[in-house]
Order: structure tokens, then sequence, then C-alpha cells
């Protein structure tokens, strides 16, 4: 078998994982709203306690990326981490372990969780916009923000899930773990939505959010086997 085989081999079965978790959500509409429910309580008490008034939109834009990455980190923290804990409430973790190594399955879960994620940014962000009256200067800078800092929210969220899918206090762990490891990828996301809500790209946090991503990524794939299968 060549690499190009193996590599078309090891995304379509990537692609299952992920078509299975995709399907999983569907039914279980209830867990799935919820997630977007929270983007939009969040949203609707940030615009009610801070909107359009109190500080001039000019003095608002460190405030304005600030709360709009807290929305989507904690409205992500709803949905996220139950990638690996699913399989465990279930009890398929097991079935699941005899037919897909633990790159693959985390491979497959990583990619439905920044789908998961665009889904939450597609609504949460044009409603902050709309709802804060928050100006983006250059909103392709803004788009790169968002998938950058999206996918290293969701590979390290995917792999914390594994580590703490058969621990007690589930949530409450993946908080505690979560948050020391994300700040990294949060401050320059903020920095970052600042410089596009002010029409230009930030340089250096868009490639300190490269090289999270990238770190991120390759721990994981190292990793997953150890995380997923022990």
């Amino acid at each position: 078998m060549t690499a190009r085989d193996g590599r078309l081999g090891f995304f379509s079965r990537a692609g299952a994982v992920c078509a299975k978790d995709a399907a999983q959500e569907l039914r279980r509409r209830i867990a799935l709203g919820s997630i977007f429910f929270f983007a939009a309580t969040a949203l609707a008490l940030v615009s009610y306690a801070i909107g359009p008034f109190g500080l001039p939109a000019d003095a608002r834009a460190g405030l304005d990326a600030s709360l709009l990455w807290i929305i989507l980190f904690f409205s992500a923290a709803t949905g996220l981490p139950r990638a690996f804990v699913r399989e465990e409430e279930t009890g398929t973790g097991i079935a699941l372990r005899t037919v897909a190594s633990g790159i693959v399955v985390l491979a497959g879960k990583a990619f439905f969780n920044f789908l998961l994620f665009l889904a939450i940014a597609a609504l949460a962000v044009p409603a902050f916009a709309l709802l804060l009256e928050w100006r983006v200067g250059s909103p392709a800078a803004l788009a790169a923000v968002v998938l950058l800092g999206g996918w290293g929210l969701s590979i390290v969220s995917t792999f914390l899930s594994a580590l703490v899918a058969r621990a007690g206090q589930r949530n409450v762990l993946f908080l505690v773990v979560s948050f020391p490891l994300l700040v990294p990828l949060l401050l320059p996301a903020i920095a970052a939505t600042v410089a596009a809500s002010q029409g230009s790209f930030a340089a250096t946090p868009l490639r300190v959010l490269v090289a999270y991503d990238g770190a991120a990524t390759c721990a994981a794939y190292l990793l997953a086997s150890a995380a997923w299968e022990d």
C-alpha cells in the first residue's frame, strides 16, 4: 500500500467517525440545542449588560473581543468535551477501540468538534455584532482568527475529552484542565480579533495561533493512543 493510499484510508476512517458523531448528535437534539441556547443566552445577557451604550465604540475594541471569545469558549465547552465521554456513557467505547485506532478516532472527533465550533461561531459572531453594534473592519481577518482559534480549541478539547472520559466529575475536571492549556490560544485570538475589528491583520498573534495549532495537533497525534486505548 502506498503512502497516498494510507492517507486516504486514514481520512476515510476519520470521516466515518466524524459522520457517526454527527448522526448521534442530530438524534440528541436537546443536547445539541443546549449548546446554541447557551450561546444565545450569553449573547442576550451581555448585550443587555453592556450593549451599544456605556463605553464609546472606539474604547470597546478589547472588551468586545474578550467577550466574544469568552462566549465562544464556554459555548464550546458545553458540547466539545462530550466527544469521548459519550462513548463511555453509552458503552460503545470498547467496540470503537476494536475497529479504529486512537489516532483515527481522535481525528474524526476533532473534525466533528471543529464543524460544531464553526456552527456555534456562525450563530454567535453575527448576533454579537448585531446586538452590540460591533463593527468589523476586516471580515477576512476575523474569519482567519475564528478558523485558527476554532481548530486549536477543537483539537485540545477533543484530546482532553479522551483523558477525562472515564473520570468522575468529568465536566469540572475538563474546565480545570483545559483553562491553563487554552489561555495561550485565547490571548492571541483576542489580540487578533481586536486588530480585525480595526481593519487589519495582526501578523504576530496569527502566527502564534498557527504555531499553537501545529503544536497541539502534533501532541494530540503522538498521545492519542495512550489517551484513548490505555
